[in-house]
């Protein structure tokens, strides 16, 4: 008997982000406000703080936090990021960048990204932001023509339709690692919502990624890691993508290479087997946990792996994904993987969508999931099962909806209610309440 443990269940308090910052002889707090900053300002007090996160993000060392007050932060040309972070922390001395406490901080983009990691900076985390992209500025007709699109091979690559709310970008030999992205919400933005590539040691936790991806030629997503790197050969999970909300993430222009629609998924973890594009890293080997996130109404599927290995799915809740007819995959699989586990997970489709579907996986556990088709109960589209899953039976949340205001918690009849498996699961749920009240676990992202 064994679990799968969710280690990653802290919650971050100011009050404890506080007490570790003085707990570091030699760190700072610097303050930033578009309002009230000033260039000529140290930032080291909230009186006279600096004027831009990128000035305080120039002169951060390990262990030094970068608190952001209220106002809206902007991209100074039409192909900038709003903040470049290019230095690092160190192993127990993060260099934190949050809100204020109290406060609500506005990352505004239509450059090439609102907040970026790259030159391989590591123990980085980013907290506490609203990133919004410039969707609402954009038409779609002018989109599907856009430079080196399927229509229109001329000219340069267009941040504009392309640009990603959060990215790390560890490519060119430079890769970042020990990166936390948590409590953010990140929307409206033309390209992906979070988007990690090429890294180790990742965690992406309680955020809310919702509209993105719409305008991109790259086939981007909600949330994705892509091609990861071996910084170590320490066993268990590096990576976490835990307690998200991913809603309606969308492709609605085709990928440029195939000039089919691709992607828009809630969660996607793509070519961790380093096949694409001329990678050079070879095989990525430890362990990525995804689990009590809340996937719904996306283009793509809710959650999948692809040419990936060694991926735990479990306790999660998708439903009514696979919107893009184009791409009708299924709510949440693994394709071309070996040593995945599919376990304790609600999927819902409705109409003609897929549950699932399975293919070229090797070693595959698909295991107490619970399949439902609200348009067509009984009749639901499914390529991989198993004995203890069990479908035609409605999961009863308490309110499914397209919309924010979704609520998929269970009632009290829900049949995910004790039927989970036993030696498989996330220890907490999505609130963070801890798992088997009953007898046995709960299926979905959470516990009754």
């Amino acid at each position: 008997m064994f679990s799968f443990i969710y280690l990653h269940c802290m919650k971050y308090t100011y009050l404890l982000l506080l007490m570790l910052v003085c707990n570091y002889v030699y760190s700072k707090n610097y303050y930033v406000s578009s309002k009230y900053g000033n260039t000529k300002f140290g930032g080291t007090s909230a009186s006279k703080p600096k004027k831009s996160i990128q000035e305080a993000a120039d002169i951060t060392k390990p262990g030094d936090t970068v608190f952001v007050m209220n106002g809206t932060y902007t991209n100074e040309c039409p192909a900038c990021n709003v903040v470049n972070i290019i230095r690092s922390g160190k192993k127990d001395k993060y260099i934190v960048y949050t809100n204020y406490p109290n406060q609500h901080p506005i990352i505004s983009f239509n450059g090439w990204a609102g907040l970026s990691v790259t030159n391989g900076a590591s123990y980085i985390k980013i907290m506490g932001f609203e990133v919004t992209g410039a969707n609402a500025n954009i038409e779609l007709s002018k989109a599907l023509v856009q430079p080196q699109s399927c229509a229109n091979k001329k000219g340069k690559v267009d941040p504009k339709y392309n640009g990603n709310g959060i990215q790390v970008d560890g490519r060119n030999k430079k890769h970042s690692h020990h990166i936390v992205i948590a409590k953010n919400t990140v929307h409206d933005c033309p390209g992906g919502g979070i988007g990690v590539s090429q890294c180790d040691y990742v965690t992406v936790d309680e955020n809310v990624v919702y509209a993105n991806s719409l305008y991109s030629i790259f086939g981007t997503s909600g949330i994705s890691l892509y091609q990861f790197w071996n910084s170590d050969r320490a066993k268990g999970y590096h990576n976490f993508i835990t307690r998200n909300l991913c809603y309606n993430n969308r492709s609605l222009v085709p990928w440029f290479k195939l000039c089919k629609i691709y992607d828009g998924n809630g969660i996607i973890v793509d070519d961790f087997r380093s096949k694409q594009n001329g990678s050079k890293l070879g095989p990525y080997n430890a362990r990525t946990l995804i689990a009590n996130n809340v996937c719904w109404y996306n283009g793509g599927t809710g959650i999948h792996t692809f040419q990936s290995d060694h991926i735990d799915i479990v306790n999660n809740t998708a439903y009514c994904n696979s919107r893009s007819k184009d791409f009708n995959a299924g709510q949440i699989l693994s394709g071309i993987g070996d040593d995945n586990k599919i376990v304790n997970n609600i999927l819902v489709a409705d109409s003609d969508a897929f549950i699932n579907s399975n293919y070229q996986n090797t070693h595959l556990m698909y295991e107490n999931n619970l399949h439902y088709n609200v348009t067509s109960p009984g009749k639901e589209k499914i390529s991989v099962t198993s004995k203890s899953s069990f479908s035609g039976i409605n999961p009863a949340f308490v309110m499914p909806a397209n919309s924010l205001k979704a609520n998929f918690r269970l009632r009290s009849n829900s049949p995910a209610i004790n039927h989970g498996r036993e030696n498989i699961y996330s220890i907490t749920d999505f609130d963070g309440k801890r798992r088997a009240q009953g007898s046995l676990p709960d299926i979905g992202a959470y516990e009754y």
